[in-house]
């Protein structure tokens, strides 16, 4: 299967952001192209918190039993043995 590609000009980046992305690209082997297809990727397949918001409202709620997550935390802490 071909993937189909185009380009994608970005005006007003500024230098020293160019630079960055130069320097990294470079650190990593590849183009600067090739980095920002990178980022770009990258970001996208992360929901936006407005998505992710929406799906954590999708899940049933969970029962703590009547504690308050300050309750909770300090539970954990002495089961780890961390409220030294």
């Amino acid at each position: 299967m071909t993937v189909r590609k185009t380009d994608l000009q970005v005006r007003g980046v500024p230098v020293a952001l160019r630079e960055r992305l130069r320097r990294r690209a470079a650190s990593k082997g590849v183009s600067m192209s090739q980095y920002v297809i990178e980022i770009l990727k990258d970001d996208l397949a992360r929901p936006t918190l407005a998505e992710w918001f929406a799906e954590v409202g999708k899940l049933p709620p969970v029962d703590f039993g009547g504690k308050t997550s300050a309750e909770l935390v300090r539970e954990a802490r002495r089961e780890m043995r961390l409220d030294d």
